[in-house]
């Protein structure tokens, strides 16, 4: 029988100053991945403890070089070919620095880049290599993926997010006959707002309908959607039976309860 699988992203506004490029949040990022480390201790010592699988946001990294060259809509000039190099380079910088953090919390992290294995066309994959990932996980690895620019047939390239790696991860995982319990989108805020400022525990398809008006879009540098995209995709997963939550990690532990099955606060998309 195949474990089942959590996945957690750690948002680009939490671990680095979206204002500033390639400035990282090392603190929060620290603490967060203590957080993820003591939880996955905390559930070793249950049976069929979940698979943790992580996943973070470009923020002032990727993104600032994807906008200064449109990486999103493929190769729009001479420019373009060294604006994907560029783009993947950052990309993989903020990588290396997540996976340095859980080297040092004694798990063994180790890079998955989606420009490495996936090909799309007109955005929508055609094509993955899955073997390492699942060779990962069965070896006891500790897969670190994120956002990232990908090889486009039609348009030469464009950017995935990490809530489009994380769900197509999660789609991958359930045809594989694997257990997909839950998403964790770790972000700055506390959740899902409404007009009136509050935080709305639990979004369902018809109040998203009522709230998507109510979400702005996120501060400093980002091509990929900000919050929207992630209820969005979230949504979408709910039809998998998958659940989702929104949660802020600025608040101490909050990430860890989530991950213990303690209570915790934000929103949960069913």
């Amino acid at each position: 029988m195949k474990s089942s699988v959590v996945l957690i992203k750690l948002g680009g506004s939490i671990i680095t100053n979206k204002d500033i490029p390639l400035s990282l949040r090392s603190d929060v990022l620290k603490r967060l991945v203590q957080e993820i480390v003591d939880a996955k201790r905390t559930l070793s010592t249950k049976r069929h403890a979940p698979l943790f699988i992580v996943g973070h946001g470009q923020g002032s990294f990727a993104h600032a070089p994807a906008m200064k060259y449109q990486t999103m809509q493929g190769f729009v000039n001479n420019e373009s070919r060294m604006g994907m190099a560029i783009v993947q380079d950052t990309a993989a910088q903020l990588n290396r620095l997540v996976i340095h953090e859980f080297l040092e919390a004694g798990i063994p992290a180790v890079s998955l880049c989606p420009s490495n294995s996936l090909v799309t066309d007109k955005r929508k994959a055609t094509s993955y290599f899955s073997d390492v990932f699942e060779e990962y996980l069965r070896r006891g690895l500790f897969p670190i993926t994120g956002g990232d620019v990908i090889v486009d047939k039609t348009q030469g390239c464009t950017i995935w997010s990490t809530e489009e790696v994380l769900a197509f991860f999660a789609r991958i995982f359930v045809k594989h006959g694997w257990r997909v319990e839950q998403i964790i989108h770790v972000v700055e805020v506390d959740g899902v707002y409404d007009l009136k400022k509050q935080v709305v525990s639990v979004v369902t398809k018809k109040v998203w309908e009522e709230l998507q008006h109510a979400v702005t879009t996120t501060k400093g540098f980002d091509v990929t959607g900000g919050m929207a995209l992630k209820v969005r995709e979230s949504l979408d997963l709910a039809k998998l039976g998958i659940h989702s939550r929104i949660l802020s990690g600025l608040k101490e532990n909050n990430l860890y309860n989530a991950l213990t099955g303690q209570r915790w606060e934000g929103t949960e998309i069913q």
